[in-house]
């Protein structure tokens, strides 16, 4: 729980923040002034103080997703740390899912066996620029440890994503952190991933700590071995510029991430309307003409999208046509109520179609990034 003031017109107001809902409480008029002004209002930001060990006050800056009354829904806060007089330039995300991509695991065993000594030495293994906004950033995936900092390092890292700074602000990092979030959900496949924690950095020093909801340190990712075989410099760098093209709240130019399980949702009806959205979304991108032509049913652009990559269903009993007519009778029957959760939960063939429905939109959005099939094919493989 994180307790403060908020300064407002010169004055200040109590917050307590819990799972990021922030109450304002005070008998004073000012919190009347505050409901008057932000009442339902989205997207601000406030400023104010913080209250952890002691009595001594900390910075925050605090992004508002909205407010009602005397309660704001929060997007994230930053606390900056007290040494700290100039703010920061540097964002840096520890995630044991961006690791699993960037193989931290197998670069560390190389490079160790190279005479790199992590305890004193930050290596840096791929640098990648990537665009967002009107701005070029530069992704660097870095691996060890500062000596020079002695026990103010923090040795429970593993990798880390380092990123500098263009504007210094709230917002920017919110857009940084919104866009390494949805790159790990495409990567990873699932829509329940998450960061370690994500530390703001002053010239390399510890400046302050960016929170939101995203970060959760008990998630842990298991993916090393998926990733073993990727070729990190050949497909992240266009991937990442695809996702970071929609840095905001809606996703118009890049890859769809909707249909994305979690660990409850993989195989329900909802899942399954929002596979049936991306693969619109994507066939959309892709084939233009076809999607806009009223000849051109759901049915026939699945048979089209799987005989383009017949290596999706060539181990399976069931041919394009099949699959095809599945997925359109499957959507219909859930249009009008004729499939139920307990129906997707027992059902073996509607499971493995799902499965394979996922694979497509892959592939299909691997092509709308601009992979050739051979590089499609070389990534669905891992």
């Amino acid at each position: 729980m994180v307790k403060g003031f908020i300064i407002y017109k010169n004055g200040k107001i109590p917050f307590v923040i819990d799972k990021y809902r922030m109450e304002l409480f005070t008998d004073d008029k000012i919190l009347n002034d505050f409901m008057q002004e932000h009442n339902k209002k989205r997207n601000y930001i406030l400023s104010g103080v913080y209250f952890s060990l002691g009595t001594e006050p900390r910075k925050i800056t605090i992004l508002v997703e909205h407010s009602l009354g005397s309660t704001c829904y929060l997007s994230c806060y930053i606390v900056e740390n007290l040494h700290v007089k100039e703010g920061y330039n540097e964002i840096g995300i520890q995630s044991s899912y961006l690791d699993d991509v960037f193989r931290y695991k197998y670069n560390y065993i190389d490079l160790s066996r190279t005479g790199i000594n992590f305890a004193v030495d930050i290596k840096e293994v791929y640098s990648i620029p990537f665009e967002m906004g009107d701005n070029t950033y530069n992704l660097k995936y870095c691996i060890g440890h500062n000596g020079n900092l002695g026990l103010l390092e923090d040795f429970e890292r593993n990798g880390d994503v380092r990123i500098r700074l263009k504007e210094g602000t709230i917002l920017e990092c919110a857009e940084i952190v919104r866009t390494l979030h949805r790159f790990s959900m495409f990567m990873n496949s699932q829509a329940d991933v998450s960061f370690k924690r994500i530390a703001l950095y002053n010239d390399g020093m510890l400046a302050g700590w960016f929170c939101s909801d995203n970060i959760c340190e008990d998630n842990i990712s298991v993916k090393d071995v998926m990733f073993f075989e990727l070729d990190v410099m050949k497909f992240v760098p266009k991937i990442l510029n695809n996702i970071a093209q929609d840095c905001g709240s809606k996703i118009t130019r890049s890859v769809p991430l909707g249909h994305l399980s979690n660990t409850k949702t993989e195989y329900s009806p909802q899942r399954f309307i929002e596979q049936v959205m991306a693969f619109e979304y994507l066939f959309e991108k892709i084939e233009p003409k076809k999607a806009k032509s009223k000849s051109w049913t759901l049915k026939k652009e699945l048979v089209f999208m799987f005989d383009l990559f017949p290596e999706i269903l060539e181990k399976s009993t069931l041919n394009t046509q099949m699959v095809s007519e599945e997925i359109k009778k499957t959507r219909i029957d859930i249009v009008h109520g004729y499939a139920y959760y307990y129906d997707f939960a027992s059902d073996n063939k509607l499971q493995y179609i799902i499965i394979q429905f996922d694979r497509l939109i892959k592939v299909m959005s691997l092509m709308w990034v601009g992979f050739s099939n051979e590089e499609i094919m070389e990534f669905l493989r891992l």
